[in-house]
């Protein structure tokens, strides 16, 4: 057996040269890029950011934008960090990166994602040593993430899912020595990560109940008021941050809101509901099962089904339906944000009314969700999105029974991360599989925590 400080140095050096290795792949040889349709609104923020330090969604040719609450500003605020620190001269259009992968914006861009995803793999591995997995669990992980071709993807692209994944990892990591160790400043770098993650995608406000459970939870061995204490530290850090860009919001848009989409995700969902009902619950698992047989079949046994039809003609499906609606209540002079949160209480108050529909759904909706990862592109034709995808669930249900069967509350501290992610956006968004990217570097590591097992809790 190595001594400690030797075993650390091996998994330092191991855990650099992976991500290293990520670095370089995506800077000179980088996948196909795939557009997700956000690409624009980042890049809009990130250039307004960087040129005159206000966050407005206005086309980037506008010389004097209106501040807005369109986007998180989490990604384009460290974009244009990195714009201004490099020295890069800033896009002109949007078109110049979408249409120019080689110009200056397009290449900061990818250095800037794979430094994000160094990052999530160093902090992922450092997670699943925390949670009771050794070093081949650790380094193994930190191969996965940055293996991962959704990861990767999501690195070549202006968005938020790589800075959302290398926060997400960072928050369970903070749980994991939060819940392990009753020290005042594991609890400060819990709430401190919980509160940032919003900042880049708001339907991770959800980590902030889930975290302020764990600290009422464990460790097991303080008194209930010591346990009361850190939980509202916790939640008082974990909130401060979105309170903070909410006032801001409040300034300078009379509306005391995240982001003014949010009304148009419960919407889209209601809408989604709607057609469910209508059409049925088997047709919606057939058009979103990543399996070519499946579709061809689903599509031929029910015609008449429309989820995959995106078409802003005609009836078009459940999105382009609900697209239309927010469109057209927020045209002038309504207010754009008031007419958002009108969308989003009328699609609260829907699945109030239907629960029983709702639920129904969101068996659909769960179902779409579990396929997140990509097949690599060098195993093309052969798709194995399917196959990956059940992989990923098994290693975390498996994981989730090492942490009940063991009662081990740093493993149930890592899963609690990705399980809150995918509850919610099983119950309250259409759950577009890149919703879930954020969470897959904890996958993964479920998947090395599963195979090669997790030490005892030492808190037992």
């Amino acid at each position: 057996m190595r001594p400690h400080s030797t075993r650390a140095v091996y998994f330092a050096v191991g855990i650099a040269i992976v991500g290293l290795g990520a670095a370089f792949t995506l800077l000179f040889a980088p996948p196909r890029i795939v557009p997700i349709g956000d690409e624009a609104d980042y890049l809009r923020a990130a250039t307004h950011q960087a040129r005159s330090g206000v966050h407005s969604s206005a086309p980037i040719s506008e010389p004097a934008p209106r501040p807005d609450a369109y986007r998180e500003p989490g990604y384009p605020f460290l974009l244009a960090t990195a714009w201004r620190l490099g020295g890069v001269d800033l896009p002109r259009t949007e078109a110049e990166w979408l249409d120019d992968p080689s110009s200056p914006a397009a290449r900061s861009v990818r250095l800037l994602g794979a430094l994000l995803l160094a990052l999530t793999a160093a902090v992922g591995a450092a997670a699943v040593q925390g949670a009771g997995g050794g070093f081949v669990a650790s380094v193994a992980t930190a191969a996965l993430v940055t293996a991962s071709p959704a990861l990767r993807q999501a690195a070549l692209t202006p968005a938020s899912e790589g800075l959302t994944a290398a926060l997400v990892t960072l928050v369970a990591f903070a749980w994991i020595r939060g819940v392990t160790h009753p020290t005042w400043r594991w609890v400060a770098l819990s709430g401190v990560a919980a509160g940032l993650v919003p900042l880049t995608r708001g339907a991770t406000l959800v980590l902030i109940p889930t975290g302020a459970v764990l600290m009422l939870l464990a460790p097991r061995a303080l008194p209930l008021g010591g346990r009361l204490r850190r939980a509202a530290l916790f939640s008082l850090l974990a909130l401060a941050p979105s309170a903070a860009w909410m006032t801001r919001n409040l300034e300078v848009t009379g509306s005391f809101v995240l982001a003014d989409r949010s009304g148009a995700v419960l919407y889209s969902r209601a809408e989604l509901d709607r057609q469910i009902a209508r059409e049925g619950l088997l047709p919606a698992v057939a058009a979103w099962t990543p399996v070519e047989a499946v579709r061809r079949a689903g599509a031929s046994r029910w015609p008449e089904a429309t989820f995959s039809r995106y078409e802003w003609r005609g009836e078009g499906n459940f999105f382009t339906r609900s697209l239309r609606r927010w469109h057209a209540e927020r045209r002038p002079p309504a207010d754009p944000i008031a007419a958002d949160r009108r969308l989003g209480r009328e699609a609260m108050g829907e699945f109030i009314a239907s629960p029983m529909r709702h639920l129904v759904a969101t068996a659909a909706v769960a179902w779409r969700g579990l396929f997140a990862e990509r097949s690599p592109e060098s195993l093309l034709p052969l798709d194995l999105t399917c196959v990956v995808a059940f992989f990923l669930a098994a290693a975390i249900v498996r994981a989730g029974a090492l942490a009940l069967r063991g009662r081990n509350f740093r493993l149930a501290a890592f899963l609690a991360v990705p399980v809150a992610l995918f509850l919610f956006h099983a119950l309250l968004t259409e759950f577009l599989p890149r919703f879930a990217v954020p969470a897959l570097p904890l996958a993964w590591g479920a998947v090395t925590l599963a195979l090669c097992g997790a030490h005892r809790d030492p808190g037992r």
